[in-house]
């Protein structure tokens, strides 16, 4: 039986009711998931949308025209939670907003702001049909999630197809585990945000129950308006309303101001001659970073000593979506930049499979290490316009010591002079895997301890 390892908790904060306190200017958030369509099957794959009310919860009305690219758009994404894990299994198209109702269904006192506008403390409510009406789907690619820019038309306007063409869609089969857990995720992008705090607000999620062999979606529990459905990792992580304290999230701001999330976890999966073995999962969810993520490096050492490497994402699919290569990322160890990278670079291909806005994919491996905590590296795909990619540091946990025999350092099985010429080099590059002694520099009693470790063939204390 696996246990995990117990980790400080970093919350992220979240907005699970409706603030009677407004920000300053527009702030489209979806305060409801409502009920669920289900359009059928083709292929092993399902079908779903599901209903939405947006409010209006700044103190400015927001322009909501449908025929120009001056509206919302909402996009809608699927998750899963199974064995302690978070894998997004779902994507579509983002749909179109046609018009706003201008209710008060979020109870703000809603302030009419006329024709093509919704205005201050208003809401409005679109059925799960609408909101898989297909004319009114366009590609994901098109959209500037941090400023909400796309094109008008959009492409595939008015087209339609068979019943998953465009729409959030999942295969049969991962929507068929009776012991997992599934959220679905409705984000908003407007043009008419323009701050940081009334973007971070742009997702929100709800749990999701499949009827076995229908595969019929139904809802459950309330909407966690304001919060990315990563979040359910931590907050229902065993079982609803059980959270998983090891679990930790954290938010970060790119350099281009872009809002991601990173999850991290270790968990203990076996013990072998007194050596524990945990396996590390981490989920990278993109909310409006428009250059992408290409790149996500936890701070691993020694990488030859890990294994059981895995990589998990949901397809693109459709007209333009189509075009964007779903091939896996894979795993690459060196110096300091050990982990996961996209197969290929934005110069090679812009169409590249990285962790676009809207998006999470989840990473795993497993190895003989303690854990600690520390920083992952989130190197982002597009480079900027002087030719540089921005990358950041988000703290997470980390694999820590390494337990090992102390002489095999490179993890080959043998204690020889490959193992003294691995050690140098790492103590060359400064790398954390050469600190023997586990105070933070490197001098003499570092090489000291590893030579005692290597003459003895003994594991590190």
């Amino acid at each position: 039986m696996s246990r995990t390892f117990p980790l400080a908790l970093v919350s992220l904060t979240s907005i699970s009711t409706i603030s009677p306190i407004a920000l300053a200017g527009p702030d489209l958030v979806c305060s409801e998931i409502g009920s669920a369509a289900s359009f059928g099957s083709a292929d092993g794959l399902v079908s779903y949308a599901f209903a939405t009310t947006l409010c209006n919860v700044g103190d400015e009305p927001i322009t909501w025209n449908a025929n120009t690219n001056e509206h919302p758009i909402i996009s809608q994404t699927l998750y899963k939670l199974s064995d302690g894990q978070i894998t997004q299994i779902g994507i579509g198209h983002v749909r179109h907003m046609s018009f706003a109702l201008e209710s008060n269904a979020c109870g703000l006192g809603c302030t009419p702001a006329g024709f093509n506008m919704l205005g201050a403390g208003c809401s409005t409510t679109s059925a799960g049909t609408i909101n898989g009406s297909q004319g009114l789907m366009g590609p994901r690619i098109e959209i500037e999630s941090n400023d909400g820019f796309f094109p008008y038309p959009f492409d595939s306007i008015n087209q339609a197809g068979d019943p998953v063409y465009k729409r959030l869609r999942a295969t049969i089969a991962d929507v068929s585990d009776q012991d997992a857990l599934y959220f679905v995720e409705t984000q908003v992008v407007t043009p008419g945000e323009t701050t940081t705090e009334s973007k971070a607000n742009n997702a929100s999620y709800r749990q999701v129950l499949f009827s076995p062999g229908t595969a019929s979606a139904t809802l459950t529990g309330p909407t966690y308006s304001g919060q990315p459905a990563i979040n359910a990792w931590r907050d229902h992580g065993l079982g609803i309303n059980q959270p998983d304290t090891s679990v930790i999230i954290t938010q970060a701001t790119t350099p281009n101001g872009g809002i991601v999330h990173l999850g991290s976890k270790a968990t203990l999966t076996r013990t072998i001659d007194d050596i524990e073995y945990y396996r590390y999962d981490y989920a990278v969810h993109n909310l409006n970073e428009d250059q992408s993520i290409g790149r996500v490096l936890p701070a691993v050492f020694n990488a030859l000593q890990l294994d059981e490497l895995s990589f998990a994402a949901a397809d693109h699919h459709d007209g333009l979506d189509e075009l964007i290569r779903d091939e896996p990322w894979r795993f690459v160890g060196g110096h300091g930049s050990s982990g996961w990278r996209s197969e290929f670079d934005f110069e090679f291909d812009p169409l590249g499979n990285a962790i676009r806005w809207g998006t999470m994919y989840s990473f795993a491996c497993e190895g003989p290490y303690k854990p600690t905590t520390g920083d992952t590296t989130i190197v982002l795909f597009e480079p900027s316009d002087i030719g540089e990619y921005g990358d950041l540091n988000i703290h997470s946990v980390t694999p820590g010591q390494l337990q090992i025999c102390g002489g095999d350092v490179n993890g080959d099985g043998l204690v020889d002079f490959f193992d003294i010429a691995y050690f140098l080099d790492e103590y060359n590059f400064r790398d954390s895997s050469a600190d023997f002694t586990q105070d933070g520099l490197f001098d003499f009693f570092d090489i000291s301890a590893f030579l005692d470790a290597f003459a003895q063939d003994c594991p590190l204390p």
